[in-house]
């Protein structure tokens, strides 16, 4: 069916960002700094995939859905499904039927190894053996027809697919999922096993125990945690125990009882380059969606930075630290492209906007970290590249700050 599809920009970064679906209305909530480019629907369909490292990361970021679950969309096996329907129409089970008869697909092995009438000098096999594909457990075909229905009412939108397929639902979800558990064991032909797989997928995130519905959700809140990660694998931040070295904690010791863990800082990435270790925090501010200058990170945020960098310096010894945020940002807003000021990189997907400071550090005791470079990273580029390291983006990102600190020491005359 045509569905009408609606934009709907988010401001706030602790607002839900998804897609709800309510008879036909699509609404796509997405972050502001998300650009409408003409490939905006292959954007949704990466921000949509990108909420699943929410769910894959931190569970409890996950959005409820339809029918109070938290399960992610299989969209990969939605897509499948659809594109299988497209290249080779509606999928139906077959088995193949062995028969002695003159109709059919003769089998030749088979019919050979019967034993022949000979007349006149000839050979003459009068019972043929003979093949034939006949529909096998229609509920399988029923099935699948449910879990293709339910994945064109949910992303057909994003093709413009008009197609509708009419079924109806005659058994629970759990009856189904042993079903087609079933035939996959019993199947050794890989296309099937791959199909079923994908149903399978789809039969076992469906919201409550209905495959149809005209009001589906699937979103998160906090999108800020997807945005991190994203940049942490953009950026190729370190992982597992050896970043773990990098998290400040705070503990309480009261009077006579053991101390006690307060709470844990977490940087969002941490680069290594050509032995400096730059600290990145990921924000998801305004600032590269407005151009708005009170949309850039709070002095809270920049004591944070300057903590880390105090925590790396005096507990790990490492003396060639640097302080960065990364904020999303659209480089076809009009102000960014007027800005005078915003030193654009790698056909703009990269932006340096400047440094912050706070004013009870002092060019005395001035270290590295005590500045921290804001740069702006293009919000559908990200979507587009995040899965692999950017190194054109990272050099250059390295480049800029080394560039600055070097232009800020000689500028107020401090020491190397």
């Amino acid at each position: 069916m045509n569905k009408d599809v609606k934009i709907v920009p988010v401001d706030k970064s602790n607002s839900f960002v998804g897609i709800k679906i309510d008879e036909g209305i699509v609404k796509v909530f997405v972050p502001r700094v998300f650009r409408e480019n003409e490939d905006w629907k292959k954007d949704i369909r990466l921000f949509l995939k990108s909420i699943e490292i929410a769910k894959t990361k931190n569970t409890e970021n996950i959005n409820k859905g339809s029918n109070n679950t938290d399960n992610v969309w299989p969209i990969d096996s939605y897509l499948w499904l659809i594109n299988d329907y497209l290249e080779n129409g509606l999928y139906y089970n077959r088995e193949k039927k062995i028969s002695r008869s003159n109709s059919g697909k003769i089998e030749w092995k088979r019919t050979l190894q019967q034993v022949p009438i000979y007349s006149d000098g000839n050979i003459i096999y009068d019972q043929l053996i003979t093949s034939k594909m006949t529909p096998a457990n229609d509920m399988i075909t029923h099935i699948y027809k449910l879990c293709l229905r339910q994945s064109i009412d949910k992303i057909g939108w994003l093709f413009n697919y008009n197609f509708h397929i009419q079924i109806d639902q005659i058994v629970s979800i759990k009856e189904m999922i042993m079903r087609v558990r079933k035939e996959l064991n019993e199947t050794f032909d890989d296309i099937k096993r791959i199909r079923f797989n994908h149903m399978l997928n789809i039969l076992k995130t469906t919201e409550g125990d209905n495959m149809l519905s005209s009001h589906y959700s699937y979103g998160i809140t906090n999108y800020y945690y997807v945005f991190e990660t994203m940049v942490d694998m953009l950026f190729d931040g370190i992982a597992g125990d050896e970043k773990k070295k990098y998290d400040p904690n705070g503990y309480w010791q009261l009077n006579g009882q053991s101390r006690f863990l307060a709470s844990r800082l977490r940087p969002d990435t941490i680069l290594k380059r050509n032995d400096k270790t730059y600290i990145l925090d990921a924000k998801m501010y305004q600032y590269g969606a407005t151009h708005d200058r009170s949309k850039l990170p709070e002095t809270q945020s920049l004591q944070k930075q300057i903590t880390y960098g105090d925590f790396v310096s005096n507990n790990l010894m490492d003396r060639n630290i640097r302080n960065a945020f990364i904020l999303p940002y659209n480089k076809c807003l009009k102000s960014f492209i007027n800005d005078p000021d915003a030193v654009k990189y790698n056909d703009s997907n990269l932006v340096y906007f400047g440094y912050a400071y706070v004013d009870w550090r002092n060019n005395e005791d001035f270290q590295d970290y005590d500045n921290i470079y804001a740069f702006g990273i293009d919000f559908n580029y990200l979507l587009n590249n995040y899965k692999n390291p950017d190194y054109e983006i990272i050099n250059q990102f390295c480049k800029v700050i080394e560039e600055n600190i070097k232009t800020y020491r000689e500028q107020n005359e401090i020491d190397n």
